[in-house]
């Protein structure tokens, strides 16, 4: 693992002159004055949501720009341990407080502050990798292990004792669980003030679909009037993920639908209006978190209450225009 984490330190060093400007306080100096935070929650999310923006955010940059190969699997370590970071930042910070809508927020602003340090970096040094940005990515790469293991223990910690232990459903099964889904639907229709004979739409499994979508709400819309009203489903998905995760994924887009169906007053349509962007809308991310947690209490042990909430979280900051 040590030499691990000096390959990686030193890939992204790289052969640069060190500035001896001081920059605004970071993550290195923010932990060194609060040497407790591993053992207070909202310090542990304030650290974690740091983490997680700054290795997407390198991530992405190595994956776009790539100087040779070894940047490139670099590029999908940073992205894999941001979704670590990302499971313990955000649903810790909606656990001690936060609205999700703050929570966005706050993430934006360190994104924002993190690609400026970034840019500075390139344009003074032809590397986004010095201190003190180099030294702030030092504090997650250090801590990364201890992230994992928070991960199952807030698992543990957050589970519903009075859940009725269920046996894990492995990957694979081609079908949906359509009980789960119809409970999910009643939990949407109850706070979306949907009509009590709404329907679902359409399950489709759709071989089709980009290797890149999962699951896709598609819809006739002004730009696209050939769609069709459904719910769009690779079948790597069902391959690959475990039920109770596709089930979540599932509600996501059918809070998709229920909102669209809102928007258009309930009324089959030709062409549905669609002015509303859901991704970051505070009620979207809400209900989809509701729903992770809906799906987490009826399960023991709950084992992926924090990866849903990521999913919220990514779905925002990653998609905000949908």
């Amino acid at each position: 693992m040590l030499n691990y984490r000096r390959a990686i330190v030193s890939l992204m060093w790289g052969i640069c002159t060190l500035s001896s400007a001081q920059a605004p306080v970071g993550l290195l100096a923010w932990t060194q004055a609060h040497p407790d935070w591993k053992l207070d929650k909202t310090e542990l999310a304030h650290v974690a949501s740091q983490c997680a923006t700054m290795y997407d955010l390198i991530g992405n940059f190595f994956a776009a720009n790539p100087i040779h190969e070894e940047q490139r699997r670099s590029a999908n370590i940073f992205l894999s341990h941001s979704d670590i970071y990302a499971r313990i930042g955000y649903f810790l910070s909606i656990r001690q407080g936060l609205s999700e809508q703050e929570a966005v927020a706050r993430q934006s602003a360190f994104q924002a502050d993190f690609s400026r340090q970034m840019q500075d970096n390139l344009q003074a040094h032809k590397n986004i990798m010095v201190p003190p940005l180099s030294e702030d990515v030092e504090v997650c790469m250090l801590n990364f292990k201890y992230a994992q293991v928070q991960v199952r223990q807030l698992e543990a910690e957050y589970a519903k004792t009075t859940a009725t232990p269920s046996a894990p459903v492995l990957p694979g099964d081609k079908s949906f669980d359509l009980d789960a889904l119809a409970l999910i639907w009643e939990f949407i229709k109850s706070k979306t003030q949907a009509p009590s004979d709404a329907s679902m739409p359409r399950l489709v499994i759709q071989p089709g679909l980009p290797t890149t979508a999962r699951m896709v709400f598609e819809f006739p819309s002004e730009d696209q009037p050939q769609n069709q009203l459904q719910i769009n489903v690779s079948p790597r998905t069902l391959q690959l993920w475990s039920r109770p995760m596709v089930n979540w994924a599932l509600g996501h887009e059918l809070v998709h639908y229920a909102m669209l169906m809102r928007e258009n007053q309930w009324v089959p349509q030709t062409v549905y209006k669609n002015t509303i962007k859901h991704h970051c809308n505070p009620e979207f991310l809400k209900l989809t978190g509701d729903i992770a947690d809906l799906i987490s209490d009826a399960q023991s042990p709950s084992r992926e209450r924090l990866r849903m909430y990521s999913e919220v979280f990514r779905s925002c900051t990653r998609h905000p225009d949908q």
